[in-house]
């Protein structure tokens, strides 16, 4: 597995919130020093998540009106030299049935990743611009840079917790926000202008956030249950992102991991845009 990646579909949201403001922590009651906030960034974007993976996902959308949509996914990953590739097909209902996104995270951070976007009514596949990464992800509560996660050193970060319990494990509270330079691009990609996260000392695995959304002045929380390993590699049975305005919920999102796999033999020219086309 690379030593240096971009969090893909495979982890979801854990790859957002991650930034590289270097700050040295005092040591833990055993003397042992505690890492720096450059080395958990590091153990975040260097978290093992296969070198290939398939699962399905439900994805459970539910507006203000309480009134719930049901998608059904099917998920697609490998790491390839250089960058690593993720691919996501619409089974149900029929009215999204064969739409596939897919991208292409390159290693290299100078180097913009590349997106598509295929639409069956169209025929056709769209690159998805880098300006609209903050939109939402086929109407749900997690946009096109959440799936994906943005460049990691894009961000400052600090520690503002050491620990806190979530669900009986110890975390960090860390939050970050743009580098000044990078500001107006984080902006346009993500669409957040600050965010806490939550992160599993354990397994350095992002289980809580918050954060806020430059348009419109919403919160958005995203959180993690039964976090657990498939092969080895740490995978959230349940991922929820909520929206709020003024403290109430305007919509939510729920993702459900159904039999996860890793490791398994995958086509390398599953991952090419032709095969958006032709569907599963």
């Amino acid at each position: 597995m690379k030593t240096h990646r971009k969090p893909s579909w495979e982890t979801l949201l854990p790859g957002i919130l991650l930034a590289g403001l270097v700050a040295i922590l005092p040591q833990t009651v055993s003397g042992a020093p505690t890492p720096s906030v450059e080395e958990i960034v590091q153990k975040i974007d260097d978290l093992y998540e296969g070198d290939t993976s398939t699962s399905e996902l439900v994805m459970y959308m539910v507006d203000t009106n309480k009134r719930q949509r049901v998608r059904h996914l099917k998920g697609f990953g490998k790491v390839f030299d250089g960058y690593e590739a993720s691919l996501l097909f619409f089974v149900s209902p029929a009215e999204v049935k064969g739409t596939a996104y897919m991208e292409h995270d390159w290693e290299d951070d100078a180097r913009d990743d590349d997106a598509w976007l295929y639409l069956p009514a169209l025929h056709k596949v769209k690159r998805v611009a880098s300006t609209a990464k903050s939109d939402a992800f086929m109407g749900s509560d997690f946009t096109y840079s959440d799936i994906n996660g943005p460049p990691v050193w894009d961000w400052n970060y600090r520690i503002i917790k050491e620990n806190e319990q979530i669900d009986g494990h110890d975390c960090w509270v860390l939050e970050s926000v743009p580098k000044p330079a990078k500001k107006q691009k984080v902006w346009d990609e993500t669409g957040y202008v600050k965010r806490t996260t939550w992160v599993r000392k354990d397994s350095y695995y992002i289980v809580k956030g918050k954060f806020f959304v430059k348009k419109g002045k919403k919160v958005k929380y995203y959180k993690v249950e039964g976090l657990h390993q498939v092969d080895g590699v740490w995978t959230p049975k349940r991922q929820e992102m909520v929206t709020t305005k003024k403290g109430r919920v305007e919509h939510s999102t729920v993702l459900e991991w159904r039999n996860p796999a890793y490791n398994m033999p995958l086509d390398d020219a599953q991952f090419a845009t032709q095969a958006m086309e032709r569907g599963l």
